[in-house]
């Protein structure tokens, strides 16, 4: 699952409230579009979160590599 499927249905959920006719009907639709964005939402910071630690530990791990090269224990 990614965020793109959870605002496309929220979308689809705003699209159908707009369309019913039913006040109680629309309100939960309205609702169940806030949730999907909320869980959109909190997927792209996941990612991001994710994203920035692979990355740091990338730097980290080459940082590590080069010390060592310095420090002759590593051979290339």
């Amino acid at each position: 699952m990614d965020s793109k499927m959870f605002h496309q249905r929220a979308q689809d959920c705003l699209r159908l409230a707009d369309e019913c006719p039913d006040l109680y009907a629309r309100e939960a639709l309205m609702e169940l579009a806030d949730e999907f964005k909320d869980m959109a939402t909190q997927l792209d910071a996941d990612v991001r979160t994710r994203t920035r630690s692979r990355r740091r530990s990338a730097r980290e791990d080459a940082a590590a590599h080069r010390q060592c090269l310095r420090q002759g224990e590593v051979k290339t």
